[in-house]
């Protein structure tokens, strides 16, 4: 084993001992002192921009050991939740698969390592092919068998000269490779003429044909004959030299962040995620948000269901069972708020009735304005669901009583300091 600009090489498995270091290293970029101390969205940068930015530089390199990964989303995950590389049981709200998933799929885009290392080995495949003048193309890579797999899916061939792509194993014949045009053609075509025979060798003189080997079924012969006549209408131009087409960028070229989003395809869209992370918010009324749509705050139904000791109705009405869809629609005190609100903008009063999700709600709001303003509707929500959140703690916490005219004042409050911030759409609302 050697070391290149920090970087443990070998051409084997490399030590533990040589991958433990770079756990070490994330490990003590944890803030130890003040972590506890910030808030959940600071960390939440914290992590994004510094600890699941630093095994990068290794992932590009090598594939990391899963005990690895684990360890540093153990480090993150505990960050993240508990503020200290300490004990969060009973303290994660999401599990963390989940909070590594891209905004879009219902996470907090925090990094998934597996499919980001993924994703990065991918890169030195695709300059293999994609740039020749490199010293170092000729030579075998060692990647992963995910890796090759991902690669070769994700590429097409436009061939011109022919020089630079396998005839049996690239996709150059309309999209597709000839090992799954003809599976049993291939299976007796030598490995070795598999793996170096161009579609400039295989069309001269039909020089293809010389590569099978071995006795042939009816099988093999109906692809043969099939690969025969689809072969008799391409033809090369010599004048210019094939080109590698990546499937997930518009421009056709490799990049980190689309290999990475293109692994993700497949996942489940989370419904709303462009309401909360396209809206004018602070990300800890983000993250708040993305917590009461998946019902994870620690309201009434929460802690009975999880055995612990809970006033079953709500701290602001005491009418009905405390729930997050109950807090920020249902409500009675909720729903005055949004009649003030609605009657200062000279509309009518808007019926719960429908509304099954915290996102029913929110979409009938906005409806409820032209276009134009919905831009501010979508931060006046966060923010009224906020200061909710924020009276509800005041009375479960501080034994205050629920206040309306308290509420609202937070409200306006608020909403000044948030126009000063940068809220403009919310400022031409002209609500408060």
């Amino acid at each position: 084993m050697i070391r290149y600009l920090g970087l443990p090489l070998s051409s084997g498995p490399i030590p533990k001992s040589s991958m433990q270091s770079l756990v070490d290293a994330v490990a003590k970029k944890l803030p130890v002192c003040h972590g506890p101390l910030m808030s959940r969205s600071g960390r939440l940068v914290w992590i994004k921009s510094v600890l699941s930015a630093m095994p990068i530089f290794a992932m590009m390199a090598n594939k990391l050991p899963t005990w690895v990964k684990k360890d540093i989303d153990s480090i993150c995950r505990k960050f993240f939740w508990a503020g200290s590389d300490s004990s969060v049981r009973g303290k994660c709200l999401v599990t963390w698969p989940v909070v590594s998933k891209p905004t879009e799929f219902g996470g907090l885009g925090v990094l998934d390592l597996k499919l980001f290392n993924v994703a990065l080995q991918t890169r030195w495949l695709w300059l293999q092919r994609a740039d020749e003048n490199r010293v170092w193309t000729g030579l075998p890579i060692k990647v992963a068998a995910e890796v090759r797999a991902f690669f070769e899916a994700s590429i097409t061939i436009k061939v011109s000269n022919g020089c630079r792509t396998l005839f049996w194993r690239d996709k150059w014949l309309d999209g597709e490779a000839i090992s799954m045009i003809a599976p049993d053609l291939f299976a007796v075509i030598p490995r070795r003429t598999s793996s170096s025979l161009t579609v400039a060798e295989g069309l001269l003189g039909r020089s293809w044909i010389r590569g099978i080997a071995g006795g042939l079924s009816v099988t093999i012969l109906v692809q043969y004959l099939s690969l025969w006549e689809r072969l008799e209408h391409e033809h090369l131009r010599e004048e210019e030299n094939d080109t590698v087409v990546w499937k997930w960028s518009e421009n056709g070229v490799y990049t980190a962040s689309s290999a990475y989003s293109a692994l993700q395809l497949g996942s489940q869209r989370f419904p709303g995620h462009e309401l909360i992370w396209s809206s004018w918010l602070p990300l800890r009324v983000r993250i708040f948000l993305w917590l009461a749509h998946r019902h994870r705050l620690w309201t009434a139904d929460r802690r009975r269901k999880r055995g612990l000791d809970a006033r079953e109705l709500c701290w602001l009405c005491n009418r009905r069972p405390e729930s997050c869809f109950h807090l920020l629609v249902e409500c009675r005190l909720t729903t005055i708020i949004w009649e003030v609100l609605f009657a200062r903008a000279g509309l009518a009063v808007l019926a719960v009735a429908g509304c099954r999700r915290i996102l029913d709600w929110w979409q009938k709001i906005r409806e409820c304005w032209p276009p134009q303003r919905r831009k501010g509707v979508d931060t006046l929500f966060g923010l009224v669901c906020w200061i909710v959140w924020k009276e509800r703690n005041t009375c479960c916490f501080n034994g205050d009583h629920p206040s309306f005219g308290r509420t609202l004042s937070a409200v306006r409050d608020l909403s000044k300091l948030w126009v000063l911030g940068g809220a403009v759409k919310l400022g031409e609302l002209g609500l408060l």
